[in-house]
């Protein structure tokens, strides 16, 4: 019977991990869309230990992700406006 549980809630909760994350920020909320990064990389570049939500302020967002997409040569890494975007909740 544990053979079948775990599956079940294992299985749901894989797919809340890979869903597009939004990080509310005061010059404009940064959108994250974590599923394609878990294609590219594995889970131990951004996560210690077990893959889990972890808190992330702006030092550590600017370190881990900007320093990344620095090192990979891709992605947002001069300008704000790269990652913060100033979306309103009507667009």
């Amino acid at each position: 019977m544990k053979r079948i549980i775990f599956p079940l809630v294992a299985i749901p909760m894989l797919f809340s991990l890979a869903e597009a994350k939004v990080f509310k920020a005061y010059n404009g909320d940064v959108d994250f869309n974590h599923s394609k990064h878990m294609g590219m990389y594995p889970c131990t570049e951004c996560h210690e230990g077990p893959p889990r939500p972890f808190g992330i302020d702006k030092a550590k967002a600017h370190k881990l992700c900007i320093g990344c997409h620095t090192k990979e040569g891709v992605g947002p890494t001069r300008h704000c406006s790269g990652c913060h975007g100033n979306k309103s909740k009507d667009d």
